[in-house]
């Protein structure tokens, strides 16, 4: 049994408005879907999140696909090795033509860690099917229900306030149960942004826990005073408060002055970034994202290293994976989830057998890999076959 034929396909789903974060309107809902079949017949499905997709796609046909033909889909730990390789390697700089004159820029290392990111997790899938465990069992968890949090709470279509809209909007989630909830910050000056959250803890009690999202808007000295006028109103953690130009020691400055607990990691690339953030930023929850770079593979190495610092792992997006992921570790925590079929129509549309969230828990089924499929009226709606 090996790898006989990639298939890659981009996927766009154009949202009926933009949704603002901090800095930059969210527009579209995208991502790039891998599959790998086997000369058996079985099929693993990974995603990756990341931009440009072009060039991602052309990373994953051009660059691995061919290393991966003929490969045994269960050596998973053996072909990250060799594609994380090639982002140091004469191999590698193939991928990276110079647009001018080499060695200046940042390349394409990015789009390589995403293309590695959702090759591991199809791999994984196929683990899971060809062993007949769902990959959360396979990894070793013994409960399939994680706790999962509402994320939303994004500022209105030309980057208002939009309190009232916002409002119904976090209300709804608590409705359904949620113990959960989180919003965006950033984007205002710190007063009305300090409005936005008050009205939210009005409409959602005392009893709901508010997480906050600075999408990194902040330079520190905004970041610690923003951090202090949102105390009163419960929130859980800060997330990305700083500026990406001083991610960590800039992080580390906030996170020793405020008493809310800092989150980051969603944008880091392998173990390496993720090591000082937790090493030197003081952050307490780690959100790596495995579909943005890595992998499972990688992923399991930042939460090693984050559970022997008592650091959480509460990774960003994809609950249908990162579920898989949380409940097989010690130290995961909560998962990222997004009711908001405007804002997130993919999850409705894109997957089938994805896992239920009930009451702020989602429960993984028995199904062997991560347990969902690609529902074909979605693909054919939304996605375009590029190998």
């Amino acid at each position: 049994m090996h790898i006989d034929k990639i298939s890659v396909y981009i996927v766009r789903a154009p949202l009926g408005r933009a949704y603002w974060m901090s800095l930059e309107p969210y527009s579209e809902a995208s991502e790039i879907v891998v599959e790998l079949r086997t000369s058996d017949g079985l099929t693993g499905i990974g995603e990756i999140h990341g931009r440009p997709m072009e060039k991602i796609v052309e990373i994953v046909r051009d660059g691995f696909a061919p290393l991966l033909i003929g490969r045994d889909p269960l050596e998973t730990e053996a072909i990250y090795t060799r594609l994380f390789q090639s982002t140091c390697s004469r191999q590698g700089a193939r991928l990276n033509p110079a647009g001018g004159q080499p060695h200046f820029g940042g390349g394409v290392r990015p789009q390589m860690m995403a293309a590695i990111a959702g090759i591991d997790i199809a791999l994984w899938d196929l683990k899971g099917k060809l062993l007949g465990q769902p990959v959360w069992r396979l990894l070793g968890g013994g409960n399939p229900t994680i706790a999962a949090y509402a994320s939303g709470g994004y500022y209105g279509p030309e980057g208002e306030a939009a309190i009232s809209d916002l409002v119904e909007e976090m209300g709804s989630y608590a409705a359904l149960g949620y113990p959960t909830i989180k919003m965006k910050v950033g984007g205002l000056p710190i007063a009305a942004d300090v409005e936005r959250v008050r009205a939210v803890r009005d409409c959602v009690g005392p009893d709901v826990s508010i997480l906050l999202d600075a999408n990194q808007a902040y330079d520190v000295p905004t970041a610690i005073a923003a951090a202090r006028a949102f105390r009163p109103y419960g929130i859980g953690w800060f997330e990305e408060p700083v500026h990406w130009y001083d991610s960590v020691f800039g992080l580390a400055q906030v996170s020793h002055a405020i008493d809310i607990p800092t989150a980051s990691g969603e944008s880091e690339l392998h173990r390496w970034g993720c090591r000082d953030l937790i090493e030197h930023a003081g952050i307490r929850i780690m959100q790596f994202d495995c579909t943005r770079a890595g992998g499972v593979t990688e992923w399991l190495k930042v939460a090693a290293y984050a559970a022997a610092h008592g650091v959480v792992m509460a990774p960003h997006h994809d609950a249908q994976i990162h579920g898989h992921l949380v409940a097989a570790v010690p130290n995961g925590y909560i998962l990222e989830v997004f009711p908001n079929p405007l804002r997130d129509p993919l999850w409705e549309e894109l997957f089938t057998g994805r896992p239920k969230v009930t009451n702020g828990v989602l429960r993984l089924s028995d199904s062997p890999g991560f347990g969902f499929g690609l529902n074909a009226e979605g693909m054919r709606k939304y996605a375009t076959q590029i190998c």
